[in-house]
């Protein structure tokens, strides 16, 4: 990634407490770059390692683009610094990723800017698309794009924030313990939010009370004097939450949730919502349908709140709100309804999508689940599939199970008497697949490393 935002010499050594091994404290760079096949002149070069890539080998592919200068934490074996250029600065720190994170926090620092964080197991990236929506009505915002959410993307999407917003929206995420905690501490949060607690990367995280302790490792580093906002109805969530000290908005459907769901009709244009928020009862018509997104809205709206805005003012804003923002893409042709939410799954998001699928009426359509495998569970994955294929049991008409765990959904759906099939990998389903001829609704889910998207594509080229 580029990042077009002007530093020092001085400033990064300041920033990640490295030592200038060459070069000249004056240089000056124009932005930041962890890519050379994006490198421009005079642009600060990181040498970023990862588990599939280390930045250092490309030294100098980055002093022919013209990098005005390198981050290292590692001289490579085969650089002399003798034969560098005196122009060239060369920074050594203790880690790179580290580094680039330091950077990130002394330009928030710099710049003053406020900070909202969003992290769960599921919903996050719609709720910052919906929360973005909201606010941009009423201050200058940003937010960090695509899957930007990670020890590298929040540092570079937090340094390309160089028009002063008055808030910055930041998604966070996690793989492995102590990711969620090193960045709230880089991004110093006045407002954070915890959309849910499911089963996610527990090969990482280890049990759901890991994911949990992972998660609200976000709400310990956000400023005492700001907001927390969580999801009320997960009792594990909400009585761990009782223990900050900040203010506390809730949201849910639960009795005690601050900003309670209270029924929603389902429209051919979205959805009717009744909502109660400090005894008062709202009621007011969205463009989105399905309760996972309306919750996933409940939790923008607290957001709204919690940056000073009235709950009134903020629903009068709804209609800007589009249905694009939801992660699944819809399509149809003819009879046929195609659902896309190949983006990722874990449980809690399976369930989401098996309730919305659950409210949806078909008449006399039927309903189709083309699901593959939920990664990284695991040596709890055998049994969270399993009961993900008892759910999908009582939702579908006929379910397709693909990948390593396609059996124990098959185990778990069985019960149902309803018809199903499994394959070992997308390309054997690939080579079988046949298209819905009658009206049907095909819903299609799986964890990224499947790849289902190439599903998606072959059934949109036999339906065209």
């Amino acid at each position: 990634m580029l990042v077009i935002s002007p530093f020092s010499t001085e400033d990064i050594v300041k920033a990640t407490s490295g030592i200038l091994i060459n070069g000249d404290m004056g240089v000056t760079f124009k932005g930041i770059c962890t890519d050379t096949r994006l490198l421009e002149p005079e642009f600060l070069f990181f040498a970023l390692k990862g588990r599939n890539f280390d930045g250092h080998t490309f030294w100098k592919e980055a002093i022919e683009k013209g990098a005005g200068g390198l981050v290292f934490h590692r001289i490579p074996e085969d650089l002399k610094l003798e034969e560098l250029p005196q122009e060239l600065s060369v920074i050594l720190v203790k880690d790179t990723i580290r580094a680039l994170g330091d950077l990130a926090q002394f330009f928030r620092v710099r710049e003053s800017f406020r900070v909202i964080a969003i992290t769960g197991s599921c919903g996050k990236t719609t709720t910052k698309e919906l929360t973005y929506t909201l606010l941009s009505n009423f201050y200058r915002v940003r937010k960090n794009e695509a899957n930007y959410n990670n020890l590298i993307g929040v540092p570079l999407s937090l340094l390309s924030f160089t028009d002063k917003p008055e808030w910055a929206i930041l998604e966070v995420g996690t793989s492995e313990k102590g990711e969620i905690g090193r960045l709230a501490e880089i991004v110093q949060p006045e407002i954070s939010l915890i959309t849910c607690i499911y089963p996610a990367h527990l090969e990482g995280l280890g049990t759901l009370e890991g994911v949990l302790e992972e998660k609200v490792s976000l709400f310990e580093r956000t400023d005492p004097s700001g907001t927390i906002i969580y999801f009320y109805d997960q009792p594990l969530l909400r009585n761990r939450a009782q223990r900050f000290p900040q203010r506390k908005i809730s949201y849910g459907e639960d009795l005690g949730a601050d900003l309670r769901l209270l029924g929603i009709n389902s429209l051919p244009e979205g959805s009717k919502v009744l909502l109660e928020y400090e005894g008062k009862h709202y009621e007011w018509q969205v463009p989105l349908s399905g309760k996972h997104n309306i919750l996933n809205l409940l939790g923008a709206l607290a957001i709204g709140v919690a940056t000073g805005l009235a709950m009134e003012t903020l629903l009068e804003t709804l209609s800007s709100v589009s249905p694009l923002l939801v992660r699944s893409k819809i399509y149809q042709l003819g009879d046929i309804i195609l659902v896309d939410d190949t983006y990722n799954a874990n449980p809690g998001s399976v369930t989401a999508a098996l309730n919305w699928l659950s409210d949806v009426d078909m008449a006399s359509g039927e309903k189709i689940l083309i699901l593959g495998d939920m990664k990284e569970l695991g040596e709890e994955a055998p049994r969270y599939h399993r009961e993900i294929g008892e759910l999908a049991g009582f939702v579908v008409d006929r379910a397709i199970f693909i990948g390593d765990m396609a059996e124990h959904y098959a185990e778990g759906y069985k019960s149902s008497g309803k018809s199903f099939n499994i394959y070992k990998r997308v390309e054997d389903f690939l080579e079988k697949a046949t298209i819905p001829t009658k009206k049907a609704l095909v819903y299609i889910k799986g964890s990224r490393s499947l790849r289902m998207e190439r599903i998606v594509e072959k059934l949109l080229k036999g339906m065209a």
